[in-house]
């Protein structure tokens, strides 16, 4: 099996990318982005020799894509390329080339070379605030209610995705991750706190902000993701088309507790400024179901422990730092 990751130098591709490498049934693996792999997790491909390749290129370019097919006989198709929230506002026209000609162009490019295979990220966000479902998990099967252009985009893929199925026979999964915390996340604003929460101590580096840090989002990290791909691309058929991927909701007080037992001196201060009153009625949901993936492929995210401890490991690598016990 020969995988093309586009978006592969992203938070959840660079990851993703690494957990492919290690597995066994997989020949190769393409990452490809606009933007070379960070140095510190290209060491770490690098020792999977000739088995990964970088291409440079973009997905809204088809040919880009059609090239890193051919030249690399590849068979499976992980698109993880998309602009989030916060940069959409700032610039729509590239979010538009990439969140939606981009997905429909890995589409395209699947059905151009007969690839019959197809993962992609769509996201939380198309389900909309809280206050739609009530205080219980959210379902794939619910309906959906799309406030922002993200994730309306994300919304448009899986509707293009299930059009490509009826008339090409294409077979896609969509995943719906919820809040993404790793090394190096930087955009919107949750996942840049969650992400430096960790990554500073793990540096040695104060992490204070004027949040009560008592907010709650339903987490995942990039390694959760290179998981269920794996599982996914080692399933025949998926029963489904979309998952979910993500935690019980947790707050950046939670992850502090975490960080606090792995480096007990870590200076982690937090403000006096709550939530929003209206929390519940705009953006994401904080309660998301997993059942469908764990009962279908065994899956749930990685305990908030186990995921502090990762990325705790993967900063320290990039600052030169020894790996602490975990």
């Amino acid at each position: 099996m020969n995988v093309l990751v586009i978006g592969g130098s992203g938070l959840i591709g660079g990851k993703t990318v690494l957990r492919l490498l290690n597995e066994a049934d997989i020949s190769k693996v393409v990452s490809m982005d606009v933007i070379s792999p960070k140095p510190w997790l290209m060491k770490r491909y690098l020792g999977c020799g000739d088995k990964f390749a970088y291409f440079r290129g973009s997905v809204a370019d088809l040919e880009n894509i059609m090239d890193a097919v051919n030249i690399h006989d590849i068979n499976r198709i992980i698109n993880l390329a998309f602009i989030l929230p916060g940069e959409v506002e700032a610039d729509p026209r590239l979010s538009v080339k990439v969140n939606l000609l981009g997905m429909c162009n890995a589409f395209e490019a699947a059905r151009l070379a007969g690839i019959r295979r197809v993962i992609y990220a769509s996201s939380e966000g198309v389900y909309g605030p809280q206050d739609e479902y009530g205080d219980r998990e959210v379902r794939e099967d619910d309906v959906l209610h799309p406030g922002s252009a993200y994730a309306l985009g994300k919304q448009m893929s899986e509707v293009l995705a299930a059009q490509y199925t009826e008339r090409y026979g294409i077979r896609f999964t969509a995943l719906r991750p919820a809040t993404c915390f790793g090394h190096g996340g930087k955009n919107p604003r949750e996942i840049k706190l969650f992400s430096e929460l960790v990554s500073l101590p793990a540096a040695g580096k104060p992490f204070v902000i004027e949040d009560d840090g008592t907010d709650r989002y339903s987490l995942f990290t990039p390694d959760d993701i290179g998981e269920i791909i794996t599982l996914i691309l080692k399933t025949g058929a998926p029963r489904h088309d979309v998952y979910n991927v993500g935690s019980p909701s947790y707050s950046l007080r939670d992850v502090a507790g975490v960080v606090k037992k792995y480096i007990p001196d870590a200076d982690i201060r937090f403000g006096e400024i709550p939530p929003p009153f209206d929390r519940g009625k705009t953006g994401i949901p904080w309660r998301i179901s997993g059942e469908r993936a764990k009962e279908e492929f065994g899956f749930t995210v990685k305990s908030l422990e186990e995921s502090v401890g990762i990325h705790i490991n993967d900063a320290r690598m990039e600052a030169g730092y020894e790996p602490i016990q975990v």
